[in-house]
């Protein structure tokens, strides 16, 4: 949490700051440190061992980011904007605003059906035998959503011979022959857009649904017949592919349906709030709001009659609870 016990006075670290600064008094970052130890002391049998069994994953390929470093998904290479690590964020950024906390999985985990939801973004070069198990997660009564870029080619960067998106296409119901770039304005319309105006946005698969539901299609009078946004039911599973890019409201839309569908608790009315959760030593839930903002916060509390940890004040199941500029409430379910 701090560098060293006081700042020094010369040389490359001079103003690393410690606790304290180089008059060795006692200062505001000394004392908070102090109020925080305090606190650990007290409380901290209540927070430590914390356990977490997360129904989300979001899956990350090393793969993939290299291969999109020499096949971007943006040309010229030189200009390319959108990399594969920007997808990923796209994706993540959307579900951290959610309320939907996820575990990192790599191509090569050996469960995926401990989640409810596996988030794929730009799967651009993986065995088949990753594409396979996903299909096999789907058809077990998982979900997905898969972003454009995936299921385009094997571990050694080679393209499939097959349809795309290879081996995924079974689930997804979905397949594409041709793609472009959305250059000028090409919006999107359908259930999953919502409200206002919305475009397709770096990136677009023209997409042919094969039994897949269409979410959203492009609005453009030369890609108005092909999907753009679709969802399957694959065995007792779903699966949802983006074959573009999105604005954050549209892609929050989507991966509601498909987390109400898969049951797992988003808490979007407490939108400004961050909230992460886990198991104590005891065996009870801990939950943590935590304001990143100047303002005071207020949120409804829709678990379990609580005990705020620091305070021992009792919170009721569906009450309004405040959390102040920039802190944290950290409620334990009784």
């Amino acid at each position: 949490m701090y560098w060293h016990w006081h700042s020094i006075h010369n040389s490359v670290e001079t103003y690393w700051r410690g606790l304290l600064s180089q008059d060795f008094m006692e200062n505001d970052t000394y004392r908070e440190a102090c109020r925080i130890g305090q606190e650990f002391a007290e409380k901290g049998e209540h927070l430590v061992n914390l356990k977490k069994k997360n129904e989300v994953a979001l899956l990350v390929s090393n793969e993939s980011l290299t291969a999109l470093k020499y096949f971007p998904i943006e040309f010229p290479v030189e200009k390319a904007g959108v990399m594969y690590n920007d997808v990923l964020r796209w994706m993540f950024d959307a579900l951290y605003d959610m309320n939907v906390e996820c575990d990192i999985l790599w191509p090569e985990s050996e469960d995926f059906s401990q989640y409810k939801v596996i988030i794929v973004p730009a799967l651009y070069a993986a065995p088949d035998q990753t594409l396979q198990r996903l299909n096999r997660f789907v058809e077990n009564g998982g979900h997905i959503v898969v972003s454009f870029k995936s299921g385009v080619a094997n571990e050694n960067v080679k393209v499939s011979c097959g349809v795309q998106p290879n081996i995924l296409h079974d689930s997804l119901g979905v397949i594409y022959h041709q793609f472009t770039l959305p250059r000028g304005t090409v919006g999107l319309t359908g259930d999953a857009v919502g409200v206002g105006e919305h475009k397709a946005e770096t990136f677009m698969e023209l997409l042919i649904p094969e039994g897949a539901e269409t979410l959203a299609s492009y609005d453009h009078y030369n890609w108005k017949e092909y999907a753009a946004i679709t969802k399957n039911h694959f065995g007792k599973g779903t699966a949802t592919y983006l074959g573009t890019m999105t604005d954050e409201e549209v892609l929050t839309n989507v991966l509601r349906g498909v987390m109400t569908d898969a049951g797992v608790d988003i808490s979007e009315e407490n939108a400004g709030v961050m909230i992460h959760k886990g198991v104590n030593d005891y065996g009870k839930t801990v939950r943590y709001y935590l304001n990143y903002s100047p303002e005071e916060k207020r949120v409804v509390y829709r678990y379990g009659d609580a005990c705020d940890v620091l305070t021992d004040e009792t919170v009721a199941a569906g009450s309004e609870i405040a959390v102040e500029p920039w802190g944290v409430r950290i409620l334990e379910e009784q």
